[in-house]
């Protein structure tokens, strides 16, 4: 029966079943649910396969290494290429005497779909010639004969020739792109030229295949230095117009940094940035140069809705650029990752961020941002301020910020904070009311007496209240499972809906523990932490 819906109702539901790449690289995308449809029947098959291969590569994105799903995927494209194209390759790498020998396998593949219309989103990164070889079994086209038996000087001479045709067919072949992806060191060998010339040539009707891009990222995961990264943006400043969201990381020259400037100021409705360096640090690292990079931000003042800085530090920023940043009265979400040096000079900024919507905060120990700058977004977003995230260890000096998110921010959905003790979480309970989401580190001190305070916590915990994730739980005196069952029944006496409580830490909770959820139908996790 499923077979006879119309395709019409069917690309609304595979729509629905498809998850749209997230900015986070480390965020995994499943297909899962996707795969299985194209396997109902026939007609499921040939609507639902082109929602599966629009961002084949993203699924990809949160593995430090391709697995074995990877290069089947690299088979699969590798399909759509004629087999006479890849015999040429590889004839043309061989030796004479190697010629004179080669004899192909008689298989004609032939594929389902051209899976290479399918994309919109493309990921250029470099494959190392040893996991090539390692899973040569899987990507090889099966018609190359004894391809299981080439020897590694052998496959070198034809395993890169191959994916450089690869990505070149996808550029050629590939059409209405939204998203591209470029790591830094594709820069560095011919492909990049071919690759771009491919995607930006304009067709008949003068349209070329980046007209509608929406994203763009740029990502540095080295401090290697080359003299043709400033090429990357003026090569696109003619073809890319439309962007919304553009990921830039790393800038190591004046060149690359005006590049950069004018890109920015050519897009028409830029709405989300990130700037980011190197996660390690880099020696070339200028706060002139992002001094440009924020005076340029200016040109996007009505359409900038959304910025993320990720191991900058705004030591030295000049007034020009604090002006510039001041300027965008339209940010609604701010995220700080590993930025250093938030000092008071920039409590300026802070006061003009007055529609702030998402804020969040992370630090890989004690917080690099000043107190009395939290407290101005606190107070400056307070009417509109649903996300506020701070992750960094906790210094005993540090009162004012927990003594502020009870009194401003009422509006609050979802909260991370570091250490907390009773009464710091009590008054919050009590004064963010429409909490869906919390997570916190209980303070450790046995003088603190959680396992007392946490019989009553239940008594003001917000009724809207449906997650809680409680960090670094590592002592046995923190809550024992009895106060865990007075817990539960305060919140469920409120008719509260909570439905997950998360654990982490050293401590293996007990089946008590998970018995008296069970009582309550709360969904206990007990995720340890290993060290």
């Amino acid at each position: 029966m499923a077979s006879f819906l119309l395709s019409e109702c069917l690309e609304k539901i595979f729509l629905n079943l498809l998850e749209y790449p997230s900015v986070n690289i480390r965020v995994y995308t499943s297909t899962k649910d996707l795969y299985s449809c194209t396997l109902v029947s026939r007609h499921w098959c040939r609507i639902s396969t082109p929602f599966l291969y629009e961002y084949p590569f993203h699924h990809f994105r949160h593995l430090s290494y391709p697995n074995i799903t990877y290069f089947k995927l690299i088979r699969t494209l590798l399909s759509c290429i004629p087999k006479s194209e890849i015999e040429q390759i590889i004839l043309s790498n061989f030796s004479i005497k190697q010629k004179l020998y080669y004899k192909p396998k008689s298989l004609d593949i032939s594929t389902t779909f051209n899976y290479t219309t399918f994309i919109r989103g493309l990921i250029f990164s470099d494959l190392s010639e040893p996991l090539l070889f390692f899973y040569r079994k899987i990507w090889l086209p099966p018609y190359i004969p004894d391809s299981n038996n080439i020897k590694n000087d052998q496959f070198s001479k034809i395993s890169i020739p191959i994916m450089n045709h690869l990505v070149n067919f996808l550029c050629k072949h590939c059409n209405n792109l939204r998203t591209l992806e470029f790591p830094f060191r594709v820069q560095n060998n011919k492909l990049f030229n071919s690759t771009i010339e491919l995607l930006t040539n304009k067709d008949c009707v003068e349209k070329s295949k980046l007209s509608d891009l929406k994203e763009l990222f740029y990502i540095n995961r080295s401090n290697e230095i080359t003299l043709s990264t400033k090429d990357f943006y003026s090569t696109l400043s003619s073809n890319i117009s439309k962007l919304d969201l553009l990921y830039n990381e790393g800038i190591n020259s004046l060149e690359k940094v005006n590049s950069l400037s004018q890109f920015i100021s050519l897009q028409k409705n830029l709405r989300h940035i990130i700037l980011s360096e190197p996660k390690y640090g880099s020696m070339l690292y200028n706060i002139e140069h992002y001094n440009i990079i924020f005076n340029s931000l200016t040109t996007q003042n009505e359409s900038l809705k959304a910025l993320e800085f990720k191991y900058l530090s705004f030591s030295g920023i000049d007034e020009m650029a604090l002006n510039s940043l001041c300027s965008l009265k339209n940010i609604k979400e701010l995220k700080l990752y590993n930025c250093r040096k938030i000092d008071n000079n920039l409590n300026a900024w802070a006061k003009k961020l007055t529609i702030l919507e998402d804020f969040e905060y992370v630090a890989y120990y004690y917080a690099s941002i000043s107190e009395d700058f939290l407290d101005q977004i606190i107070k400056s977003s307070s009417t509109t301020l649903t996300k506020f995230a701070i992750k960094f260890k906790r210094s005993d000096n540090q009162q004012s910020i927990f003594q502020q998110i009870p009194l401003y921010l009422n509006l609050l959905t979802y909260l991370v904070l570091p250490k907390v003790c009773p009464d710091e979480l009590i008054s919050i309970f009590k004064s963010c009311t429409k909490l869906v989401y919390i997570s916190v580190k209980l303070s450790e001190s046995i003088d603190l007496s959680w396992g007392e305070n946490f019989k009553n916590l239940g008594k003001f915990i917000p009724k809207n209240l449906q997650r809680i994730h409680f960090k670094d739980i590592d002592k046995e005196y923190m809550f024992n499972s009895n106060a865990l069952r007075l817990f539960f029944k305060d919140c469920k006496y409120k008719d509260g809906k909570l439905k997950y409580l998360r654990i982490k830490g050293k401590l293996i909770l007990s089946q008590d523990y998970f018995d008296v959820a069970s009582e309550f139908g709360i969904k206990l996790i007990n995720k340890r932490k290993l060290y």
